[in-house]
């Protein structure tokens, strides 16, 4: 099995990258905790030279370019299965893909599907055709579930997805992207790490290098903010909300200024002339309702609340002193 160069003269790829491309393409599954920091930037490469963030979409693009199997007989599959199998190479993250694929199934059989009959569904497969999911990508070219002009992008979802490289303004790998992603999505940096197959301190480096590439930002409030404005992560779909209280979305809108989490709420106080308690209150109602700031960020953009106008630095106005402030009051 080689790749047929000629199937897409734009991708070149060393002899490493290749044998790597190929173990993925046979359902060779990486344990990114325990590989080498070698085989993290070898698969990393692929993807970038592929423009996509997750490795089922890499192997797709692999094999749409030239890796094809031989074709086998085709499948007369159920309507469920055979729409579960054409979602696995969705280029959202592997902990997004089964709750994504079973939200946007419809009911069949008067049956509403679940995460976990989506996940039997893949077992299943997976047995029958002794390999891992991720060569259930290949059996599915093989036996014509999945094709080359099939697109790795869901009809809708809510995550923040793939750019191609190149489309924003960073330097950013296909690592960077997913962790930057990821903590938009609300995870802190625990999950992010547990979602990406990979460690806390590899999550913490990838963030502190975003952080330079954003220009120096110092909370993750920021760099996600900057990440959207840049489209580095592409910003997700506008939504239209319930109108929430003025005096919300003036706390909301500076949300995204690049103080420490204890001088947020003064800040925004300050810049507002709302009272403390008053931004303390819908600071505490954004935090509760999206679980993480970085969520509030992610979702402001979503409610059309910030965009790129909004600025992470407003240096022309100083903190307050807090010994003076009057709790609950107007500034």
């Amino acid at each position: 099995m080689r790749i047929q160069h000629q199937a897409n003269p734009g991708i070149e790829l060393t002899a490493r990258q290749r044998e790597t491309a190929e173990r993925l393409v046979a359902g060779w599954m990486p344990d990114r905790t325990e590989s080498t920091t070698a085989v993290d930037r070898t698969i990393d490469q692929i993807l970038a030279s592929l423009g996509v963030l997750t490795v089922r979409a890499g192997c797709f693009r692999l094999l749409a370019l030239g890796l094809l199997p031989a074709p086998a007989a085709s499948l007369d599959l159920d309507p469920v299965t055979r729409t579960v199998w054409e979602a696995l190479p969705w280029d959202i993250h592997d902990v997004d893909l089964v709750p994504t694929i079973a939200a946007g199934l419809t009911t069949y059989d008067s049956q509403l599907r679940s995460a976990g009959a989506v996940d039997n569904i893949l077992d299943r497969l997976a047995q029958r055709y002794a390999t891992s999911r991720l060569g259930l990508i290949r059996a599915g070219f093989a036996h014509g579930v999945l094709s080359a002009d099939q697109s790795v992008a869901p009809p809708a979802h809510g995550f923040a997805a793939a750019t191609r490289p190149g489309t924003g303004a960073w330097d950013a790998s296909p690592a960077h992207r997913r962790v930057l992603a990821l903590r938009a999505s609300g995870r802190d940096v625990a999950a992010c790490a547990r979602a990406d197959g990979t460690t806390v301190d590899a999550v913490t480096g990838r963030l502190s290098a975003a952080k330079r590439m954003a220009g120096g930002v110092r909370t993750h409030r920021a760099l996600i903010h900057r990440a959207l404005c840049d489209g580095v992560l592409q910003r997700p779909a506008l939504q239209r909300d319930t109108d929430p209280p003025q005096q919300k979305l003036a706390v909301w809108r500076h949300f995204a200024l690049d103080v420490p989490d204890n001088a947020l709420i003064s800040r925004i106080a300050t810049h507002t002339g709302l009272g403390m308690s008053v931004v303390e209150r819908f600071v505490r109602d954004l935090r509760t309702r999206y679980r993480d700031d970085c969520a509030v960020i992610h979702e402001g953009w979503r409610h059309n609340v910030l965009n790129a106008d909004t600025p992470t630095d407003l240096t022309c106005c100083t903190a307050p002193d807090l010994s003076t402030a009057v709790p609950g009051g107007a500034r």
